[in-house]
């Protein structure tokens, strides 16, 4: 990626009412600009104009990173509580993440409103909490390669084996009876 590739999806954002498309390494690719301006930065002289032109150009990446990134998310928010449908191949790996989050949440709020409306008192589900998103399993059973919810690969496993996987990934598997969970001693 570099500050044209940027502006560009930036601009085109802004000037659309509905979600661009990006594609899912956007977000990572944007990173790896900023971390190659700011080793730049490490390597320049100070004060020089190369070093006053390379801060601004980071300077201005970051703003339209974060302002790409929110008013994304807020296209996603607002085409949810309106009734539609976000199209999936439109979005990055982060915001497909955060799209199932929310989806989650909406679709537990609409059941509370439907217990409401029956004349129920809605049942609060307390979410358990988690320390670190990640669950340790041993595996019963062959498990070829998976993509963690986080995009990321896990495995392939043999039983026995001993893993920390994203925790909706280990209770997919123990749900299946391919792992069991293996509990965290307390201190």
């Amino acid at each position: 990626m570099n500050y044209a590739e940027l502006l560009k999806a930036w601009l085109r954002e802004r000037r659309k009412e509905e979600l661009q498309a990006l594609p899912p390494s956007f977000y990572q690719e944007a990173g790896d600009y900023i971390r190659r301006l700011r080793e730049e930065l490490r390597m320049l002289e100070r004060g020089t104009m190369r070093t006053r032109i390379t801060e601004r150009e980071r300077e201005n990446a970051e703003r339209m990173i974060e302002g790409l990134f929110r008013l994304r998310l807020r296209k996603i928010i607002y085409t949810l509580l309106s009734g539609g449908e976000v199209e999936r191949e439109r979005l990055t790996a982060e915001e497909s993440r955060f799209l199932l989050e929310v989806k989650r949440a909406l679709s537990e709020h609409q059941e509370s409103l439907k217990s409401i409306l029956r004349g129920q008192v809605p049942e609060v589900k307390a979410r358990p909490r988690k320390r670190s998103g990640f669950k340790v399993i041993r595996i019963l059973e062959h498990i070829p390669a998976i993509i963690g919810i986080d995009l990321k690969t896990y495995g392939p496993f043999k039983p026995e084996d001993v893993a920390a996987i994203p925790a909706e990934n280990a209770e997919n598997l123990i749900r299946r009876g391919l792992a069991v969970e293996i509990e965290e001693e307390s201190p």
